[in-house]
């Protein structure tokens, strides 16, 4: 057996193990609980949606209340669309689109079966987050007062529709690209899913590739969404991108330095 570490995020160490297997350990407490909701809900959800996604075959728990629970799942193929070079843009937008919106209508009450958190208004927890860390940042490679005007303006968050089941974390690194296709091969790292609005995943989308990119993601979202989706993910992906700085930063991560500079560079050249 051969056994190496995968990667690190900021809440969990993934190890690999004989080049086909993935496991994923906690780094906190409450990451443990977040991944005994993620072998929940996939469960069911992987069964529902159109692209492939982790299916947890192994859970360690030991009786050790100091131990945190571990699990495992087969290594879905495909390398994160962040480093990808083989990227078919307009298949990855169609399968994005119908990907999205299964993911948005399944069943709310489900999801709440396998303890997944509801955050009711994200703009607002975002927004929040943001102007925290913008304090913190000194290089953004953007005007920082045209920045801070922006996250000053009014944005419409009050859903006016019941939330949806949405993955909260759909950065480009999250999304596998077949090396030979170009297509989307897979969806992973569901640790922050949450029943919310459904502009927080587009906003993951914009920060990879901009406004008209999604734009064409959209074309392929049959779901009915609400006229100031695409202003809620532009202002969403400002303040996701400022916490991929400043996360960055603090872990000692330049690719996510980067990536959230990338981001702020696409949001602001709209």
């Amino acid at each position: 057996m051969h056994v190496e570490l995968f990667g690190e995020g900021y809440d969990f160490r993934v190890f690999e193990v004989d080049a086909r297997w993935l496991f994923r350990f906690p780094k906190r407490e409450v990451c443990a609980t977040k991944l005994i909701m993620e072998c929940r809900l996939l469960l069911g959800l992987g069964k529902w949606i159109s692209l492939p996604v982790p299916s947890y075959e192994y859970f360690g728990e030991s009786r050790d209340s100091s131990s945190r629970p571990f699990a495992g799942y087969r290594k879905l193929p495909g390398i994160p669309g962040d480093v990808s070079e083989t990227v078919d843009w307009h298949m990855v937008a169609r399968q994005l689109g119908l990907f999205l919106d299964k993911l948005h209508t399944y069943p709310v009450d489900r999801a709440r079966e396998a303890e997944v958190l509801e955050q009711s208004d994200l703009v607002a927890h975002w927004r929040d987050k943001a102007f925290e860390e913008l304090n913190r940042n000194v290089n953004l490679n953007v005007d920082i007062h045209n920045l801070r005007r922006y996250l000053e303006n009014d944005v419409s968050s009050l859903l006016r529709r019941p939330p949806r089941l949405v993955h909260n974390d759909l950065w480009a690194e999250h999304i596998l690209v077949d090396l030979h296709s170009g297509g989307v091969s897979g969806i992973i790292d569901w640790g922050d899913v949450v029943i919310g609005d459904p502009a927080v995943d587009f906003a993951g989308l914009y920060t990879w590739c901009g406004e008209s990119w999604l734009e064409s993601v959209l074309e392929s979202y049959p779901g009915t969404l609400d006229s100031e989706v695409i202003s809620r993910a532009r202002y969403l992906a400002t303040c996701l991108a400022i916490h991929c700085i400043t996360l960055g930063r603090e872990l000692l991560r330049p690719r996510w330095i980067k990536v959230g500079q990338e981001a702020l560079r696409l949001v602001f050249s709209t």
